[in-house]
């Protein structure tokens, strides 16, 4: 049984450059998936790409498929049959499952009774005539991604498909995909030749690539871009300032790139840095320069063909009218003087339930004073005149043209105008953190416009019951959520989030009759609130699955740092030999309580602690409840664990020399009660009986 590549090339339209890479990752482990599946041995499974096509090579297949001879147990024969001797649903549906008719089937005693079998026969299967298959159903099984639909062909894929390529070892595979034929022809560079070529085998295809100067591979394509794009900033002079995401991007937008040096009037550079890396990198998609930090009217470009100059002349030419546009908008703008326009707001809609932007400042008034007054112990001094400007950018035609600006260009204006320094950054720093790696905002009066800001969004979609389900979440729900959470945490924030959603709920259902129940709504708002933050302690803080539940799940509240210092304290001590005793005594007390299925919460009475182990360990309870207390309160769950690790010695002796089922009723309840309270001091950390040392 001999051993062949595969070779697997789609071509097709222009590719969108975001998301392609996460795209092909899904087709290429749901190939490996089928493989697996189908019993197809391989080595590896790659995957490259450029703006126009999409090549898997998989190595070392099987060109052959053996089952071996083998014996399927059935059902018994007695239950295949019913009472009138006919066949019954059993066995017809076992001889329909392999398809033979249930006379054909033979049977066999299996300890003692009488089983039919079918025995199912060697199979040889040539591995060429299922590929097709497998590699259609790998790409059909990406369903997240967005999809077209071309001609009158009942298709659909990413972009319009408009040649495939198969190879097995050398063979060309005739068959269909998605229903498009499969043929021995690709494609060449689509500006410099277009030409189509018969493939003869796999070198021939790579070498063809080579000749027409394809950069097939994307990570050298990318590595390639990211050397060139260093050089020329490096003759410039310039700071090494290369944006990730618009490398990542344009190195998919092309299969053979030329890079280049441009520029613009400098007389563009008074414009805020923000729109000019809108109008540059977002928009135009080229690399800005910047030199000791600030912006130049510089910009590094990029071609699919080989540089002239009209290539730099048309893409100096787009940018002007752009940046001209921006200085017009901006002009305009500060001659209206938005923060003069409040009234203005109540003419834009937040959300159809949830009244207008006027409605939500109103509410955010309000809100922000709570949580300066929960969170912050009334430190924060200007936050209500940040509330009061906060959103006016929004009805600026610089942010109704670009709403990707919202935030940045009222900082931005707020500074021409001559507002604080602080309440002119908090703008731009309220809808802070953004994305994953943002910071959170610099000063106490941002944050809890930027906490408030978030909770009374996310609030707000919970009562109106659009909260976020599956991949759709339009007003970025799960965003704002961690958003708040980051804050919290690493501002080392203390407060209850059932509260704030509590403070939140009610300013909507005061004024707004037509949103759900407000129990049920803030029950599954502060669920939410939990969910997101098991996966940021498990995925930011490498905390593991258990240590988390056992504090998160067990807790009625939420307060996100508190948990994080929990979860910490645990994980810090689970792995420690010194701490073994304390997880195994949490967990045999925590057995049984269950087990007496009972409420145990009534005082210990002395006068009936009869052995001098109980006596010892209830003694020692309250030697050190004080200090555990002083512990709790001052958050320092590390030396609370500490603490309460004294009592193992206590516990075990306890449980050496004394029955805690006594027969005498009342001596066995104040027992159970004895251990109920250590199992309260537990619990105050989490329930750390859950977890294995």
């Amino acid at each position: 049984m001999a051993n062949k590549n595969l070779l697997f090339e789609i071509g097709v339209e222009d590719l969108p450059s975001k998301n392609l890479k996460s795209f092909l990752e899904k087709v290429k482990n749901n190939i490996e998936f089928h493989l697996d599946k189908n019993s197809i041995n391989f080595s590896e499974c790659k995957f490259y790409f450029t703006n126009i096509r999409l090549i898997f090579v998989i190595k070392d297949i099987n060109d052959e498929i053996i089952h071996e001879k083998k014996l399927i147990k059935g059902p018994p024969l007695q239950k295949c049959f019913d009472e009138k001797n006919n066949l019954s649903k059993t066995g017809e549906g076992f001889a329909k499952k392999y398809n033979i008719d249930f006379k054909d089937l033979n049977t066999k005693k299996i300890n003692g009774e009488d089983y039919v079998v079918f025995e199912k026969p060697k199979l040889l299967i040539k591995t060429k005539n299922i590929l097709p298959k497998i590699l259609e159903k790998a790409l059909i099984g990406v369903e997240e991604q967005k999809k077209m639909k071309w001609g009158y062909a009942d298709v659909f894929f990413i972009r319009p498909i408009r040649w495939m390529l198969l190879l097995f070892g050398d063979e060309s595979i005739k068959s269909e995909i998605l229903g498009i034929k499969i043929d021995n022809f690709s494609y060449g560079h689509r500006w410099l030749s277009n030409k189509k070529i018969k493939i003869k085998n796999q070198k021939h295809f790579f070498d063809f690539l080579q000749n027409e100067n394809i950069l097939y591979d994307n990570v050298k394509r990318k590595d390639f871009i990211c050397e060139s794009v260093k050089k020329i900033i490096s003759e410039e002079e310039c700071d090494e300032k290369i944006d990730e995401e618009l490398l990542e991007e344009l190195s998919a937008m092309t299969e053979t790139p030329h890079l280049y040096l441009g520029s613009f009037p400098e007389k563009y550079l008074e414009l805020p840095k923000e729109v000019l890396e809108y109008v540059i990198q977002d928009t135009q998609k080229h690399f800005l320069l910047y030199q000791n930090g600030k912006v130049t009217n510089k910009f590094i470009g990029l071609s699919n063909l080989e540089i002239n100059q009209n290539i730099l002349n048309g893409n100096e030419m787009v940018i002007k009218p752009r940046l001209d546009d921006a200085l017009f908008f901006i002009s305009k703008d500060l001659s209206n003087n938005i923060f003069n326009k409040h009234d203005d707001l109540k003419k834009v809609i937040f959300h159809k339930k949830l009244g207008s932007l006027d409605d939500k400042v109103k509410r955010l008034l309000i809100l922000s004073d709570h949580i300066n007054s929960q969170c912050f112990y009334s430190e924060g001094k200007n936050y209500k005149d940040l509330v009061k400007i906060c959103k006016l950018d929004l009805i600026s035609s610089m942010v109704v043209e670009i709403p990707k600006l919202q935030g940045h260009i009222g900082s931005y204006y707020a500074s021409e105008s001559g507002f604080d320094k602080n309440i002119a950054n908090g703008i731009k720093e309220h809808y802070l953190p953004i994305k994953t790696n943002d910071p959170i905002p610099k000063n106490v009066d941002s944050q809890i416009v930027s906490i408030a800001d978030k909770l009374d969004t996310v609030v707000g979609i919970f009562l109106a019951n659009e909260k976020p389900s599956g991949t759709r979440d339009p007003l970025g729900i799960r965003r704002s959520t961690n958003g708040i959470l980051k804050i919290l945490l690493n501002g080392e924030i203390y407060v209850d989030l059932q509260n704030l959603i509590e403070k939140s709920s009610s300013l909507f259902l005061k004024n707004k009759k037509n949103l759900t129940d407000k129990k049920e709504s803030v029950n599954d708002c502060k669920n939410f609130f939990k969910e997101k933050l098991f996966f940021i302690l498990k995925d930011d803080f490498r905390f593991n699955d258990s240590v988390i539940q056992s504090v998160l799940w067990y807790s009625n509240t939420v307060d996100p740092y508190t948990m994080l210092k929990k979860v910490s304290s645990v994980d810090n001590v689970l792995g420690s030999n010194n701490f073994t005793d304390l997880f195994s005594n949490a967990k045999r007390v925590s057995n049984i309580l269950k087990k007496s299925n009972g409420d145990f919460s009534s005082n210990i009475q002395e006068k009936l602690l009869r052995e001098s182990s109980e006596k010892i360990l209830y003694n020692e309870i309250n030697g050190i409840q004080g200090q555990l207390d002083l512990y709790l309160t001052a958050r320092n769950y590390g030396d609370y664990l500490n603490q309460l690790n004294i009592l193992n010695k206590y516990i075990t002796n306890f449980f050496d020399e004394v029955i805690v089922n006594a027969d005498e009723e009342d001596i066995k309840i104040n027992r159970l009660s004895l251990l109920a309270r250590i199992d309260n001091i537990y619990n105050k950390i989490g329930n750390i009986a859950t977890l294995n040392p």
